[in-house]
């Protein structure tokens, strides 16, 4: 893909410079720093069907990522983050399973 210089019309043909226009849409949003560690609470493996479990499947430990907050929800056993940037009050009755350590821990 070419690169659209700033001061360009923009190509979804408003009449707009690209920099007025959809060059906010293209910016990746960065990550606040994390200034506050919250441990989740860590239950025995749910029954199947009665909660809902989401688990990471692939490499890494975050499992939801937002760019609002610098909070990180941890599992309270070994401390790997689970969520990055989003709001304790965001994430409510779910159990995240720790990709690295394996336990459940409750939101």
């Amino acid at each position: 893909m070419a690169k659209i210089d700033l001061d360009e019309p923009c190509p979804c043909e408003s009449g707009k410079l690209y920099r007025d226009c959809h060059v906010t849409a293209v910016v990746q949003r960065a990550l606040p720093p994390i200034e506050e560690e919250i441990p989740l609470k860590v239950i025995p493996e749910p029954d199947p069907n009665t909660r809902a479990v989401f688990e990471k499947t692939t490499e890494g430990t975050v499992l939801f990522q937002g760019y609002d907050v610098g909070v990180a929800l941890c599992c309270e056993k070994c401390r790997s983050h689970l969520t990055q940037g989003i709001a304790r009050t965001q994430i409510v009755g779910i159990v995240i399973k720790c990709n690295n350590c394996g336990s459940f821990n409750e939101t």
